[in-house]
């Protein structure tokens, strides 16, 4: 998980692929970049990590207002050779054992292999409660190229969830990951 730094979105897109598309907020590193979501009252950041062997880069746009808790993420990350797994062995045996960690309690209401950008993956969709947010919904997609490990999810209050549908199917059409191509 990248800890280094959070930092505020640019005025303006920034990297390569942001340059040949203004509606995307990407990455400084220019390795992530999904569809910024319409409207107002968003806030785009990202996070890196640059620890030899464990770099990430995440993108992340979330509600500025707190009481509408939603957000959607784009993640790029790199594992030890040895931790090296599929697709469908991340979205069902590790990321589980996350949520387990993050959650009072989930349940994977769907799980399924899925094609995202060209290439394989594995999507999940859950239903779980946090702690101090009660009731959350979740969509994943993991997809894997060598030791690299892509994520697209969307995560929030149910009512709020549903009613960003169209943002989330655009986040994960949209997404976009330099080390995948």
């Amino acid at each position: 998980m990248p800890v280094e730094t959070a930092k505020p979105a640019p005025a303006a897109p920034t990297g390569p692929a942001a340059a040949a598309d203004p509606a995307l907020f990407a990455s400084k590193d220019g390795l992530v970049a999904a569809p910024r979501p319409a409207g107002d009252g968003w806030e785009c950041v990202e996070q890196t990590a640059t620890e030899p062997g464990q770099e990430a880069t995440l993108i992340k746009c979330r509600y500025t207002d707190r009481t509408r808790f939603f957000f959607l993420l784009a993640k790029d990350y790199v594992v030890p050779p040895d931790q090296v797994r599929s697709a469908e062995q991340l979205a069902t045996d590790v990321f589980p054992a996350t949520y387990q960690q993050l959650f009072q309690k989930f349940e994977v209401v769907e799980s399924k292999p899925t094609t995202r950008a060209g290439g394989p993956g594995h999507e999940l969709r859950i239903s779980a409660v946090h702690a101090s947010m009660g009731e959350i919904r979740k969509r994943e997609l993991v997809q894997t190229a060598g030791n690299h490990v892509f994520v697209v999810s969307a995560e929030g209050l149910p009512a709020v969830f549903d009613a960003e549908a169209s943002a989330i199917e655009a986040w994960f059409a949209g997404a976009r990951f330099k080390n995948q191509q």
